[in-house]
């Protein structure tokens, strides 16, 4: 059987959704990127209070002068006794065995985590949880689920981060021509309109579309996630889904039924 985890935005949102979930998928702050809002330590401790499951995202690329601020949270973790850690970069993989962690750790490098190859390799490395890459097919998904005994995490709904810059792209570009901050929120092209997130770690641009494929059969997936980055009704829409109801957004599947293939001209 599966479980329902969400990336919440805040607090408040947390415990106002409690009784409809499995898991809490909380960004860790200063580490953490692609998210519009992040918890540090105290309020992950505060959250663990309701009794699910925690896993915090460290999913940023660390530099050598973030080492010692990430061990220091590494150890802060430890101590809460979680369920896992989500991260980016092997360092963590590293500092774990320097630090003698215990902590589960859960590979997701977003657009490399797309084989049942790679995600046996980090399995037999201690890795137990691999995070999909929302690029996937529902036919590949099912085939890495059918290969590996790694569980699984698979995005359902919401906004998908395309690309992450270190760079601050809105900021510079306001700065370069002089022009008031008017905090956008969002960036058009080809008839498209993006969310897009400057923050002082980069800047992330999000799909132009709300991932919503609750009715697809995902009976197989350990973790179903819900993001509710930009999204304002979570609640009723884990309710909706609970309750076998379709919810009040346009159905898009992303890439589960369509082949990604690129071929060199």
């Amino acid at each position: 059987m599966n479980k329902i985890a969400v990336i919440t935005n805040n607090i408040n949102e947390a415990k106002n959704i409690c009784q409809e979930i499995d898991a809490y998928l909380l960004p860790l702050k200063d580490l953490s990127i692609n998210y519009q809002n992040t918890f540090n330590i105290n309020e992950i401790k505060d959250i663990k209070t309701l009794n699910k499951e925690i896993f915090v995202i460290i999913n940023k690329n660390i530099h050598n002068n973030e080492l010692s601020l990430l061990e220091k949270n590494l150890l802060e973790i430890e101590k809460l006794n979680i369920n896992g850690i989500i991260f980016y970069d092997i360092a963590i993989v590293n500092l774990k065995k320097k630090l003698h962690l215990k902590t589960p750790l859960v590979w997701h490098q977003e657009h490399l985590t797309t084989n049942y190859g790679t995600i046996n390799y980090w399995y037999e490395k201690g890795v137990t949880y691999t995070y999909l890459s929302s690029e996937l097919t529902k036919r590949e998904i099912d085939e890495i689920k059918e290969n590996t005994n790694a569980k699984l995490f698979v995005n359902i709904f919401g906004y998908i981060p395309m690309f992450t810059s270190k760079r601050n792209l809105v900021n510079n570009y306001l700065e370069t021509f002089n022009l008031e901050s008017k905090n956008q929120t969002t960036i058009k092209k080809e008839g498209k309109t993006y969310k897009i997130n400057d923050t002082k770690l980069g800047t992330t641009v999000y799909s132009d579309y709300i991932l919503n494929a609750t009715d697809v059969d995902f009976s197989n997936i350990d973790y179903l996630v819900f993001n509710a980055n930009f999204i304002s009704d979570v609640k009723k829409i884990l309710k909706d889904y609970k309750e076998k109801k379709e919810n009040n957004y346009p159905k898009e599947t992303g890439f589960l039924y369509k082949e990604t293939i690129y071929k060199v001209k």
